[in-house]
């Protein structure tokens, strides 16, 4: 099911406004499209709402200006209060059909590696992809199985499976993810080796 999301055009401004919104449920906005912005409003329950049901930066959603128009655009940025966390403005990006914008790609893993069972631990080192992709190939996450990865054993980039026409922004093949042994075996192992050597 598609997520849309309501809001109204703002011609009012400045801080004053900006805190009767906040005091009134509201959260203040602005629509980004070809160098242009569109101030506007909607309200903080319904936004909460779709954050709770996994809206990530990458998350493509309809916008309904006053009822009317509606724009497909992603969360290019949220401004949080830095004491309680509480969204406090933010900024979308309204896409354009066929041409690709730099958006941010959660990788996740999924299952549980037979490293990790070993003993192993996982280390994770890219847990977010900047790429360029056009609306109709963005996804919000990369999903990444590695019930098979072994204790010594890594992911690399090229092991993801990434829409051809990605455009990654990221230099050769690094590392996303691997399972190292852990410091707990690494301390264990001359400990155990000697007892062994002892018997």
């Amino acid at each position: 099911m598609e997520r849309i999301l309501a809001c109204k055009e703002r011609s009012a401004t400045g801080k004053n406004e900006m805190n009767r919104l906040r005091a009134a449920g509201y959260i203040p906005g602005n629509i980004i499209s070809g160098g242009k912005s569109t101030s506007v409003s909607f309200l903080e329950k319904d936004f909460s709402k779709m954050l709770a049901g996994g809206l990530r930066q990458a998350s493509l959603f309809e916008l309904e200006v006053d009822g009317g128009s509606k724009n497909r655009v992603f969360v290019k940025e949220i401004q949080r209060h830095p004491v309680n966390g509480r969204v406090m403005h933010v900024d979308f990006y309204r896409v354009t059909p066929g041409q690709k914008t730099l958006v941010r790609v959660a990788v996740e893993t999924v299952g549980v590696a037979k490293g990790i069972k070993a003993g192993g631990a996982l280390e994770h080192f890219i847990r977010v992809l900047k790429v360029k992709a056009s609306p109709e190939s963005m996804q919000d996450v990369v999903s990444v199985d590695i019930t098979d990865l072994d204790v010594g054993q890594s992911l690399y980039l090229e092991d993801l499976k990434l829409p051809a026409e990605w455009d990654i922004l990221l230099r050769g093949n690094p590392i996303v993810l691997k399972v190292a042994q852990s410091r707990l075996s690494r301390t264990a192992d001359p400990a155990e080796q000697g007892a062994a050597a002892k018997s």
